[in-house]
C-alpha cells in the first residue's frame, strides 16, 4: 500500500445532512484534496443515492491527489446513524470489495470530536440544525444525550432557535408577546409583509426543519441589536446545550476536553461566546474542520497517532486548500 512518493495515502469522509465533504492526506499529515458533493445521510435520502455520491467523492479525491485504490491505507466513512447495525451493515456490504479491512465506519460526530481532539478521547457537544453530546472515554466507552430529533429533542439547535423565534414573532402579532425586532427580520428574510403571511411559507417550505434552522441567525442578529426575546432566547439555547454537555460529562466520570461542533458552535457566535463562558467544563473550538477529524480516524483506526508536527501539517495544507477554493 505504497504510493509513487513512498508514502501511505489516507481517505477520510464527513457525512451530513446537506453535503458531503471528502478528503485525502499522506502519512505525513499534507491534506492533498478536499472536495464536496450531495448529501449522504442515509436516513434522508435513498441508500442508492448516498452510495453513488460516496463512490463518486472517494474516486474524486484519489484522482486529485494521483493515488491508486492499491495505494490507500486506509478508508473512513463518518455518517449520520452509521453507528446503527442495520446502516453500518449497508454501508460495509457496499464498500467491502475493495476496500476490506481497510475500511472504517461511525457516526460523523467521531469525526467532529477528532477534528478537536487529534484522535483522542473527549466529548463532542453538536448544535447544527440539530444538537447532541457524544462522549468517548479512554477505555473505548461511548455515551450519547440528546440527539432525538426535531420533533422530540434538539434542544438548542439551529432549528430549535429558529421555530422559538417564529413562534416569538407570531406571538406580538396576536398580542400575546413582546414586541420584538425578530418580526422585521422574518418578514424581510421570507419577504412578506404581514407576520401571518409567514405560515404558508414555513409550512409549506421544501424542508421546513432546515429552513426554520436557518433562522437561527436572525436571532444572532437581533440579539446584536439589544433585542431582549432574542437575548433570551440564545440564553435559553445556551442553557440547554450547557445541559447536554453536563449530563455526558457525568455519565462518563472523566474530566474530558468538550470538542464544540456544528455551526451554531464553530462560528463566532455570541451563543458560543456565552456557552464558553458558562462553561463548568474545557472547550475546544477545533482549527480544523471535520473532514479533517475523519482523516484522523482513518490514521488512528490503524493503530498509529496524530503528533503535533502532525497536527501542524493538517492546519497548514488543509487552509491552504480551503483558501484556493478547492
Amino acid at each position: 500500500m505504497q504510493s509513487s512518493n513512498g508514502g501511505k495515502w489516507f481517505i477520510g469522509i464527513d457525512g451530513g445532512g446537506t453535503k458531503t465533504k471528502a478528503a485525502i492526506c499522506n502519512e505525513a499529515g499534507q491534506v492533498q484534496a478536499i472536495v464536496v458533493g450531495e448529501s449522504s445521510n442515509p436516513l434522508s435520502r435513498r441508500w442508492e443515492d448516498v452510495e453513488e455520491t460516496l463512490r463518486q467523492l472517494i474516486s474524486a479525491v484519489r484522482v486529485k491527489a494521483g493515488a491508486t485504490e492499491e495505494e490507500v491505507a486506509g478508508l473512513f466513512i463518518g455518517l449520520g446513524g452509521a453507528d446503527r447495525p442495520q446502516i453500518k451493515d449497508r454501508i460495509q456490504h457496499a464498500f467491502a470489495d475493495p476496500w476490506g479491512e481497510r475500511l472504517f465506519i461511525d457516526n460523523d460526530v467521531v469525526a467532529a470530536l477528532y477534528a478537536g481532539t487529534w484522535g483522542q478521547p473527549g466529548v463532542v457537544l453538536l448544535a447544527g440544525t440539530g444538537s447532541i453530546a457524544c462522549a468517548f472515554s479512554k477505555e473505548g466507552a461511548r455515551h450519547r444525550v440528546g440527539g432525538w430529533g426535531y420533533l422530540v429533542g434538539d434542544e438548542g439547535s439551529g432549528f430549535d432557535l429558529g421555530k422559538k423565534a417564529a413562534i416569538a414573532v407570531l406571538r406580538e402579532y396576536d398580542g400575546r408577546g413582546e414586541p420584538t425586532v425578530l418580526t422585521r427580520l422574518f418578514l424581510e428574510h421570507y419577504g412578506v409583509g404581514r407576520p401571518d403571511e409567514l405560515i404558508s411559507l414555513i409550512y409549506g417550505g421544501s424542508n421546513p426543519r432546515m429552513e426554520l434552522a436557518k433562522t437561527s441567525q436572525l436571532v444572532e442578529q437581533a440579539a446584536t441589536l439589544g433585542d431582549q426575546v432574542a437575548n433570551g432566547l440564545i440564553a435559553q439555547a445556551v442553557e440547554d446545550l450547557l445541559e447536554l454537555a453536563d449530563a455526558c460529562l457525568k455519565k462518563i466520570q472523566e474530566p474530558l476536553p468538550v470538542v464544540l461542533a456544528g455551526g451554531l458552535l464553530t462560528a463566532s457566535t455570541r451563543l458560543r461566546e456565552q456557552l464558553v463562558a458558562r462553561a463548568s467544563f474545557a472547550t475546544v473550538i477545533p482549527s480544523v474542520s471535520p473532514v479533517i477529524g475523519a482523516l484522523v480516524a482513518a490514521i488512528t483506526q490503524l493503530g498509529l497517532s496524530v503528533d503535533e508536527k502532525m497536527a501542524e501539517q493538517f492546519r497548514v495544507s488543509a487552509a491552504l486548500l480551503e483558501k484556493s477554493n478547492i
